[in-house]
């Protein structure tokens, strides 16, 4: 077994958004990724194991890459490699949990090693981000896909299966003493070393998810109504690292440089907000609205009727501001209206009261912006 460290100067952004979206600090991140013969465990070697951490004392990036030079090193890297992360609390992989983590864990069954990973929390940050796929405007959510999405562009163009007949090449010329297994040994670590790196760089992404995260912190929103839409944009403490736009029907969300902002059409007309427990009501077919039966007992039995579940509403003229199904409307102040019984969209009435409610408004915010894509 080899053992190679390095420092990287990389830039500091993707620590800011894992620092956001995990609430840890970034000392606490350890990044790690493998490289195998194969699918199986059972079938293949474990050959090398990269990390990629933030050395705070040192103020900058180092690796370490767990190298096997021979057939015989995968349980010696396993242990090193759980010793290594002993310091860590959160380790960070892409896609780790469907292939990395299991295919060492199987590997520490047979070889009887502790699995490294019983005593650290782990984050899949391709799992993290996947539902937003239909956003990103690319075709899939490979690391090099997404690697180039946040500005980081590789030298190593190898795949996974190129890496193998490397690996493969390299133990040939090493038993033959051939000087050019030091080549093909530095492609292998490249291509690990490119994987940290572009794992580290798809963490950016993280940061459109971490937006919900900002009703916990003291930003200010800024809210202007104009051409019959409001826009409320709010300061967001990490970079975008490209302009983004959902279109939730009838909303649109836009993610740019460091703020987030959010454009709600009005609506202007007749709503109506029905009451729940319709049993306690009548309803008034001259007024077209209900009232409660203890005031309602005092109408004349002609000119009343028991209230219906569509019918048991009171109206409103005026003009209203739609909210997110995510915004409970049985707990609500101001009440919810509804354009019809079996209509789903909610409305506010935008008066003067609401447009001063900026935690109803920051709720409206932090809803539309909990599940993106």
């Amino acid at each position: 077994m080899q053992i190679i460290d390095k420092t990287l100067h990389l830039p500091t952004e993707p620590l800011q958004s894992l620092e956001l979206y995990t609430q840890q600090a970034k000392e606490n991140f350890c990044i790690f990724d493998i490289e195998t013969t194969g699918l199986s465990p059972k079938i293949s070697s474990l050959y090398l194991i990269g990390a990629l951490w933030y050395d705070g004392d040192q103020g900058q990036f180092c690796t370490r890459q767990w190298f096997a030079d021979d057939y015989i090193s995968e349980a010696d890297i396993l242990l090193a490699f759980g010793q290594f992360l002993e310091p860590f609390t959160l380790l960070l992989h892409y896609n780790g949990s469907g292939f990395d983590i299991p295919y060492i864990q199987k590997k520490c069954g047979e070889l009887d090693v502790d699995s490294p990973f019983h005593k650290i929390q782990n984050l899949d940050i391709y799992r993290e981000i996947r539902r937003l796929k239909s956003l990103f405007s690319a075709p899939d959510l490979k690391l090099p896909t997404v690697e180039r999405l946040t500005g980081f562009m590789r030298k190593d163009l190898l795949s996974g299966r190129d890496c193998i007949e490397i690996y493969s090449q390299f133990m040939q010329k090493k038993y033959f003493r051939d000087e050019g297994m030091e080549l093909e040994k530095q492609k292998l670590l490249l291509h690990n070393l490119e994987d940290l790196i572009g794992t580290l760089y798809s963490a950016q992404l993280l940061n459109y998810k971490s937006a919900q995260k900002l009703q916990h912190i003291g930003t200010k929103m800024q809210v202007k109504e104009q051409n019959d839409h409001i826009y409320i944009s709010i300061p967001s403490p990490c970079h975008f690292p490209f302009p983004l736009t959902w279109e939730p029907d009838p909303y649109t969300v836009c993610w740019e440089g460091q703020e987030i902002s959010i454009q709600i059409p009005l609506y202007q007309g007749t709503l109506y907000h029905f009451f729940k427990n319709y049993k306690d009501y009548f309803y008034l077919p001259a007024e077209d609205t209900a009232i409660h039966k203890s005031v309602g007992a005092y109408v004349e039995k002609e000119f009343r009727q028991t209230a219906k579940a569509s019918n048991c509403y009171t109206k409103k003229e005026g003009i209203f501001l739609p909210v997110p199904a995510g915004l409970n409307p049985e707990d609500s102040q101001p009440l919810f209206f509804r354009a019809g019984y079996r209509e789903k969209q909610n409305y506010v009435l935008w008066d003067d009261k609401t447009k001063q409610d900026e935690a109803l408004l920051r709720n409206i915010l932090c809803v539309l912006l909990e599940n993106p894509g």
